[in-house]
């Protein structure tokens, strides 16, 4: 993708619109994130993503103050889209709403964007305390917040047994289904690059929970939505 303000050069100059504004600010960030997984976030410096963006140090400073206010701005942008459809999760099937998430939550994990974020954090983090509050305030808190409120709709709806809507049921269903694969991730392996395999995972991990907390199949069918959240956009093989 080339920087949005190199293109049409012979347009007039003059005040960007709101489309131009975004456009270019998605621009930078995606340049950022690529040089920040390509060589760590201690060997990535703000000269580095100007002259990849074919942009000036200004035109970044104005937007982020730091190096470090670039990367969390990295890190929320990564995850704004499965957050938002997070977020705004309803409450008319808790369990079929649940799968959901964690589908969303399976796909956002083997992402080769959010596995170089992770790799940043664990290896530049304990440096740069601040990136890791940042991406716990802005990531896992939010995610870990959702599977609680859909436990808890879950049990009062009856889908699941009493004594099972908690903290410690959320850490465990989130390692589960994500814990394996990123760790074979992170090591360098590909998991679960085929679509088929993927969802035979996931199914095997979900039908574990559901047994777990007493949880009803007929309940949380899979949707259509979630066959498309286990196809793996990038690289996945029919």
């Amino acid at each position: 993708m080339a920087n949005p303000c190199l293109e049409g050069k012979k347009r007039r100059c003059g005040r960007p619109t709101p489309h131009d504004t975004e456009q270019l600010d998605q621009y930078l960030l995606e340049i950022a994130a690529g040089l920040f997984v390509q060589h760590g976030y201690a060997g990535t410096s703000v000269d580095q993503i100007a002259r990849k963006a074919s942009a000036s140090k200004q035109t970044l400073y104005r937007r982020y103050s730091s190096k470090e206010e670039l990367f969390k701005a990295v890190i929320t942008n990564l995850t704004a889209s499965v957050l938002r459809t997070i977020e705004e999760t309803p409450l008319h099937n808790p369990l079929q709403e649940l799968r959901h998430v964690m589908c969303l939550l399976l796909d956002l994990t083997l992402q080769p964007e959010a596995l170089g974020t992770y790799r940043i954090l664990i290896s530049d983090a304990y440096r740069y305390p601040s990136l890791i509050a940042h991406a716990t305030s802005t990531i896992g808190a939010p995610i870990h917040n959702c599977v609680v409120r859909l436990l808890k709709a879950a049990e009062a709806a009856g889908q699941i047994e009493p004594g099972n809507a908690d903290n410690t049921t959320a850490n465990l269903l989130c390692g589960l289904i994500t814990g394996q694969p990123l760790e074979d991730a992170l090591f360098g392996l590909k998991p679960l690059e085929c679509c088929v395999e993927r969802h035979a995972y996931f199914e095997r991990g979900w039908t574990l929970f559901l047994r777990a907390v007493g949880g009803k199949q007929d309940m949380c069918a899979p949707t259509p939505a979630d066959t498309a959240s286990l196809a793996y956009k990038k690289n996945a093989t029919p």
